[in-house]
């Protein structure tokens, strides 16, 4: 396989390579050149020397030196003075080199190595490359910090080291440097060097509170198989608990897969004071905190058939406070969010059944009550539920069917068995290329069997209630067989005229313009129904003569084929243009190029970049605002979707009644500057936030308007804000504050610094977290240290650009620990 510039020439016989393998036997089978300023020939060793800039090349790799000695017997080279290998791989750098091109060695003396794609950078006196990327490093060190020229940030040292590049490496007589001086000795100690999930011990968390005392999690990751894996961490709070988490997490597919996570914590070191002092809201019906508490919080598919499913999930705990106690409630993202605000603690589970046009459900749900006596929780053991369309002949119609059967069971209040039915009838129409409408008619009738006592409701601000509404024991219901049938009917027009504009801009050839009135009439007539029993929405239909009226604009871009395609984009990475935060190549004039979710027409991609609704209700007959009010607010709606630069969503309702103005109105946006684009790190970085953003929200309800008439003169406002920024190089900050403006209050508020590398090759985050309930002041610490992972809990929030946009399910079998 050797072709030099005398003539001669051999070729090896094809073999098979190792999967990995990389360097100029990598390229075995292409030919292997090599120049210089003079070429001498040895016959007896048969040989050749090249001096004066030596240069070897095959395939891919390029080896450059002062001298370059190639035996082809042997199939060596032995390379001296200034040695350089470019790889697609890897780059090397040595004093001298010896090349085996059989079974694909390196031996090096003061090497210095750094893998491309990883940023892994390895040095040693002597270095000897194996198969693939293995490597034994004699008095060297192994560090992530590929951008330092001298002394990296931080390195694992050692006497010698045993490295395996996308897998393990393992240090003997080394210690962890800083700057070039080590902080600690480590004797013998395994890092990783992959991403793949492997089993071992995670990031913990470690923080400081004034209501936890000292907060320690430590987990220990178990990878069991390619589709299950498990999660177990100590739980120490040394002002309140002692405890431990496990979680197990099975998945065969994107809809089967079983998911658990369980807790217990003993409160025995917890003193009455500290629990007296976290309870904020003692109207609760059971604020009794116990000594041992639990949780389990699980979820379940399993896919019988195609369309048969078995499904289930659960929330349960052992008192009514745990949730909004802990600051960590699953060990892996996938399970849900907001725990600690559940109004109760929910469980259902059944079997579902898809057929065409509809499916058949079976479902029982439990609810455990958090705020109300559970006594009074109303359960639906068991629910039957059909549901479908059917198209009828000719096509010119269709009906809608939905049946429900459930029984409702409780220890207080009215319980017993309820039966509906709702078919209705819709003959749609069209008239040309610009009005369309629909007519519908149907009836819902509705069977009770039920008995026990009503239940008398105490609103919130009366008999003393600050936080919720209580609950009494009223009369003794109506039992027995009930029946009722209340009709109804809709119609309902609409138009869509459109312009289309060519732009021919970069990556959006067209841009479409559409305006969309519509009008909409439902009426329902005065039927009583105040006698029968009101276990959800379905057992009150309000009468009306409602008029809907409004009208919807937005802009459309049909995407350019030609412009920014994955073939495109690749091609851009590698050449070392910038990449934008979701990893598509970005040029400036990008910076604006549509991001949201992309819809298909004829082959064409078309993007929504905006929408705009205006709309209002008018019943002449029924009160359907406060004050006899006929008419409703008017309500504005706008929404900008997400580009790489910002993404901007607002509501507005305002009252034209007496007393007119604004009752509602909230907005948030989100917004990186564009100078940010192009961040992208070369490692993994943990799940902290990556480049400058800010997300700002704000909603304001009217003193008339809210559940609780408001007592302050600018009614009820609330905001919140995300920020963080790069200030330096080494240097960023974060803030994070949640204000009530009605109340003068600052409900929570976060401050973070954090010391980093030029090059993201660590991370050093302190945070405070401040909050009204739990009233709490807490500290949290993060060392991240780039593509081997972390120390502690980040205590900054995640960048919203970088979720953006992101799909899939969640339930994939990741090591994605301490998420929430």
């Amino acid at each position: 396989m050797l072709a030099l510039l005398a003539g001669a020439a051999w070729r090896a016989g094809a073999q098979v390579l190792p999967r990995g393998t990389s360097g100029i036997a990598a390229n075995r089978e292409e030919p292997v050149n090599v120049t210089g300023n003079e070429t001498v020939y040895d016959s007896r060793s048969d040989s050749f020397t090249v001096i004066g800039n030596a240069k070897m090349t095959q395939g891919g790799s390029v080896l450059t030196a002062d001298r370059i000695v190639l035996y082809r017997k042997q199939r060596q080279a032995v390379a001296t003075g200034n040695v350089h290998l470019i790889d697609p791989e890897v780059e090397i750098w040595a004093k001298s080199a010896k090349v085996d091109l059989v079974d694909e060695t390196l031996e090096l003396d003061n090497a210095k190595v750094l893998a491309k794609s990883t940023s892994y950078h390895i040095e040693g006196d002597k270095v000897r490359k194996l198969q693939g990327q293995n490597y034994q490093v004699t008095s060297g060190f192994f560090t992530t910090c590929g951008c330092d020229n001298g002394r990296p940030d931080w390195a694992i040292t050692a006497d010698t080291m045993d490295l395996q590049v996308g897998g393990v490496g393992t240090a003997h007589g080394g210690s962890f440097a800083v700057l070039g001086y080590p902080l600690f000795k480590l004797p013998i100690t395994d890092f990783p060097a992959d991403t793949d999930r492997q089993s071992g011990f995670l990031s913990g968390r470690q923080g400081e509170s004034g209501l936890r005392g000292f907060q320690m999690i430590q987990p220990y990751y178990l990878a069991i198989n390619k589709s299950s894996d498990a999660t177990f961490a100590l739980d120490v709070e040394t002002s309140q608990r002692i405890g431990g988490m496990a979680e197990y997490r099975l998945t065969n597919g994107v809809d089967d897969y079983f998911w658990a996570d369980a807790a217990y914590y003993n409160e025995s070191i917890r003193s009455e004071a500290n629990r007296e002092g976290d309870i904020v809201d003692d109207q609760i019906a059971d604020p009794h905190i116990p000594i041992d508490r639990y949780d389990l919080i699980a979820m379940a598919r399993q896919h019988l058939t195609d369309n048969l499913m078995l499904f289930g999930d659960t929330v349960a705990v052992s008192d009514s406070l745990l949730l909004r106690e802990l600051d960590l409630w699953t060990l892996s993202r996938g399970f849900g969010a907001n725990f600690g605000s559940l109004r109760a603690a929910p469980s259902h589970f059944g079997l579902l059944d898809e057929y065409d046009g509809g499916f058949a459900q079976i479902e029982g749900t439990f609810y455990q009550d958090l705020i109300q006596p559970q006594a009074a929780a109303l359960q639906r053991l068991p629910e039957a539920l059909i549901s479908g369309r059917e198209d009828l002949p000719g096509g010119l119609a269709y009906t809608d069917y939905d049946g429900e059967a459930d029984y409702f069971q409780r220890d207080q209040g009215v319980q017993g068995f309820r039966f509906a039915m709702d078919p209705d009838l819709t003959v749609p129409w069209r008239l040309g290329d610009y009005l369309y409408g629909f007519g519908k008619a149907g009836v819902q009738g509705i069977v009770y069997d039920t008995s026990g006592h009503q239940i008398a409701i105490i609103p919130v601000g009366t008999k003393g209630h600050t936080y919720n509404n209580g609950l009494a024991e009223g009369p003794l219901t109506q039992g027995g067989l009930q029946a009722n049938g209340v009709p109804y009917a809709e119609a309902g027009v609409s138009s869509i005229l459109e312009r289309v504009f060519n732009t021919n801009w970069n990556s959006i050839d067209k841009l479409k313009n559409t305006v969309e009135p519509f009008a909409d009439y439902a009426y329902v007539p005065r039927i009583y129904q105040g006698d029968q029993p009101l276990f959800d929405e379905r057992d009150r239909i309000e009468p009306r003569s409602l008029l809907t009226y409004g009208v919807t604009t937005r802009l459309f871009a049909k995407m350019n084929p030609e412009s920014n395609t994955n073939e495109e984009s690749e091609q851009n990475a590698a050449n070392g243009e910038v990449q934008g935060p979701l990893g598509q190549a970005s040029q400036p004039v990008e910076a604006l190029a549509p991001v949201g979710t992309p819809s298909y027409s004829r082959g064409n991609e078309v993007r929504e970049l905006a929408s705009f609704t205006v709309m209002q209700s008018v019943d002449p007959t029924h009160e359907i605002a406060p004050s006899n009010g006929k008419i409703s607010d008017l309500q504005n709606l706008l929404n900008i979707y997400p580009t790489e630069l910002m993404s901007l969503s607002s509501e507005v309702d305002y009252n034209p009644r007496n007393n007119a103005g604004i009752t509602y109105a909230s907005a948030a946006m989100n917004f990186q500057p564009p100078w940010t684009l192009g961040q992208n790190r070369n490692m993994f970085m943990g799940k902290a936030l990556q480049g400058s953003f800010l997300q700002v929200a704000y909603s304001y309800v009217g003193r008339d308007d809210a559940v609780e008439q408001s007592t302050a003169k600018n009614a009820s406002q609330f905001g919140t804000m995300r920020a963080y920024s790069d200030v330096l190089d080494r240097l960023g900050l974060y803030f994070a504050p949640s204000y009530d403006f009605a109340a003068g209050r600052l409900l929570s508020a976060e401050y973070g610094v954090r010391l980093k590398s030029p090059c993201d090759c660590w991370a050093a985050d302190l945070g405070i977290t401040q909050s009204y309930n739990p009233n709490e002041v807490q500290v949290q610490f993060q060392l991240t240290l780039g593509g081997l992972g972390s120390i502690g809990k980040s205590p900054f929030g995640r960048n919203p650009f970088q979720t953006m946009g992101l799909v899939g399910n969640p339930t994939g079998v990741l090591p994605n620990s301490l998420a929430n």
